[in-house]
């Protein structure tokens, strides 16, 4: 395993940019829509000291390298299984939120032989059904089916500011391949729907949201609670969207408690 540092492996079609870290079972984070595997630099060190920390970034971000395609959560879900086996593990924990939640979801319905426990964040089942879209998600969904990765940007770093990097030159224009990119990612989602099947999710899952989340609802992680059978749910109080950058410390206690029983 390596640390400190990003290094590469082929993941099938890919090739896989990703860190590992710390001691313990195999723990991968699964990291959201617009950033990369930098948005857990803050909860991380607070699993270290049980876990065995990967991070990576998926396809069209990062040092990520696949061929210019179109994709589905499904696809991510395959690159995570390719990624487990390529670092030589049998099975791992598996934590996603936001986008990564989604991919996490499809990745226990396709491949539960591969994961342990299962922590899903801030995230949906459906989040694209009829009347879920209003506000500034539906403004957030304009901005990137126009191309428009900057005011995509700024809408989303207004509902979870934690999650979006301050860009180092302020009204540079955005390179079209990573409009094109960003478009990937969002289209991956738009037909992404797991209700009525998470009850056949059998492992141990561990729902976590910020009761302040502007971008999904709290009813969505209640919904995922009730339908998987070995779930349970933590509402962090004055938390928002971006829970592992707002309570890591908190966050990270309630995971490593429900990990580490998970099996």
């Amino acid at each position: 395993m390596t640390g400190g540092t990003a290094s590469l492996v082929r993941t099938g079609a890919g090739l896989t940019s990703f860190r590992a870290e710390g001691a313990g079972p195999p723990l991968v984070l699964l990291h959201g829509l617009q950033v990369g595997q930098e948005l857990f630099d803050e909860l991380r060190v607070h699993l270290e000291s049980s876990f065995t920390v990967i991070t990576y970034d998926q396809r069209d971000r990062g040092d990520t390298v696949f061929e210019p395609s179109a994709y589905t959560t499904d696809d991510l879900a395959d690159d995570l299984a390719a990624l487990i086996e390529a670092l030589g593990f049998v099975r791992a924990h598996v934590l996603g939120t936001s986008f990564g939640g989604m991919v996490a979801q499809a990745f226990a319905l396709r491949h539960a032989d591969l994961l342990d426990g299962l922590v899903l964040g801030a995230t949906s089942q459906a989040p694209f059904r009829t009347g879920r879209i209003a506000g500034p998600v539906a403004e957030l969904l304009g901005a990137l089916e126009n191309g428009d990765e900057e005011r995509a940007g700024a809408l989303l770093a207004r509902m979870a500011p934690a999650a979006v990097p301050v860009p180092t030159e302020r009204g540079a224009p955005v390179p079209p391949d990573r409009n094109d990119a960003l478009m990937r990612r969002f289209a991956a989602t738009r037909s992404f729907d797991t209700r009525g099947r998470l009850g056949e999710i059998a492992t141990a899952t561990l729902i976590v949201h910020g009761r302040d989340d502007a971008v999904v609802p709290v009813a969505d992680a209640l919904s995922m609670t009730g339908e998987i059978p070995r779930a349970d749910a933590l509402v962090l109080a004055e938390c928002g969207h971006t829970w592992e950058n707002e309570r890591p410390a908190r966050a990270a206690a309630a995971i490593v408690a429900f990990l580490t029983g998970a099996r």
